[in-house]
């Protein structure tokens, strides 16, 4: 049996290391979205492929992102953007008009149309603030008025929350990688009231009420069902557009013991060499051509002596799990002997497994993590004397 003073320290080791992971978030950027860069531009067409469900993995920093077995389900998608007016942008794709505008270097969504639904964003939705770079975070609350089906009015509200939340490189099915990939992850909330046209359908349309944020924060507090939109985006230094995005969408209950109702999950893979908007980008195609850091000025002076572990990426994947298998990525810049210990909030043993050696490159692992109890678990990656270490949580 341990000693208690041996359990004890463990213990404290534990919560240390789980404060670390959770509260140390680094402010060092790859690279950062900017409007010259990343707005959306008239005449840009971009060819897309829906593909098979693929988690998102960990926040962080030098995330590995494996794409390069995707299951492919749709790849005649496309996406074309043209200009109404001089601030505003359309962005049509799968039968549906998206409206935009940038304001003071803020790309909002002022609404969007199709045969069925008509929606005016009176408040309209921040999709994106220039610059962004990794560990910026914005949040903003919108308001939309608009009908469905011509018999019922549509009253919409509600936040989004947008983070630069990870960094690292990107293996396509191509088994091509790239290597300045920054990602975003927006989160959605929306309350939504329908009711038939009436008298004050044309009163709203004509002198749209201003809704404040406390008044949505209520209404989304309120509501017995919310619905929630978790957006996934990828960009690569040099693209225009996102490389790779996720949609999942689900129904948020106010009763607890109501279990959330997922409608959709899916993803879209935007191959690089269908970006044909390129062939006239010329920012984005100096950046590709001549390797350009943008906002980074490297000095040239600077001989630090070369990390030998520089360019290891890894992505731990899904977090919290549950019955499935957790799954490991890792890029190794160099040979290493793999060893992968789980730890229990005691500081026990749970798993030890070694891997052996692997040349450099990717691998792939998984855990099974079925027979463990629920809670959190302390995950040791061992490459050589390299350690890695996550929290897991166990649900």
């Amino acid at each position: 049996m341990p000693n208690p003073r041996t359990i004890l320290f463990m213990k404290k080791s534990f919560l240390i290391l789980l404060s670390l992971i959770t509260f140390l978030i680094p402010a060092f950027s790859q690279h950062s979205l900017q409007p010259e860069l990343n707005m959306y531009r008239s005449g840009d067409r971009i060819f897309k492929q829906q593909v098979g469900d693929k988690d998102p993995g960990r926040p962080g920093e030098n995330v590995l992102w494996d794409f390069s077995r995707l299951e492919i389900l749709n790849d005649e998608y496309e996406l074309a953007y043209t200009e109404h007016d001089n601030s505003i942008i359309t962005g049509t794709e799968h039968l549906t008009h998206y409206h935009y505008t940038l304001r003071n270097d803020s790309l909002l969504l002022t609404g969007f149309e199709n045969q069925t639904t008509e929606l005016k964003n009176h408040q309209p939705e921040l999709v994106m603030e220039f610059p962004f770079r990794y560990g910026d975070r914005k949040k903003s609350y919108f308001y939309g008025h608009g009908t469905y089906g011509n018999r019922l009015e549509m009253d919409v509200m509600g936040t989004v929350e947008t983070t630069a939340d990870a960094y690292g490189m990107m293996i396509l099915p191509n088994k091509d990688t790239l290597k300045h990939v920054l990602r975003t992850r927006s989160v959605k909330y929306i309350a939504e009231e329908t009711q038939p046209i009436g008298p004050g359908f044309y009163r709203k349309q004509k002198s749209p009420p201003v809704i404040s944020q406390d008044s949505i924060d209520t209404r989304l507090q309120d509501d017995p069902v919310v619905f929630v939109v978790e957006t996934f985006r990828w960009y690569e230094k040099g693209y225009r557009y996102p490389v790779f995005e996720t949609f999942r969408s689900w129904e948020q209950y106010k009763e607890p013991e109501m279990e959330e109702n997922e409608f959709l999950n899916t993803a879209f893979f935007y191959p690089p060499q269908e970006h044909y908007y390129l062939e006239d980008d010329n920012e984005n195609l100096a950046v590709l051509e001549e390797g350009i850091e943008t906002g980074e000025n490297p000095d040239p002076q600077e001989t630090e002596e070369p990390d030998p572990w520089e360019g290891l990426t890894y992505n731990i994947y899904p977090n919290p799990v549950r019955m499935e298998p957790l799954g490991i990525e890792l890029y190794l810049p160099r040979e290493a002997d793999i060893r992968i210990q789980v730890r229990n909030p005691m500081g026990l043993l749970e798993i030890d497994d070694s891997k052996g050696y692997h040349p450099a490159g990717t691998c792939n692992f998984s855990l099974p993590f079925s027979r463990l109890a629920v809670g959190n678990y302390v995950l040791d990656v061992w490459l050589d004397d390299k350690l890695i270490s996550e929290i897991i949580m166990k649900r």
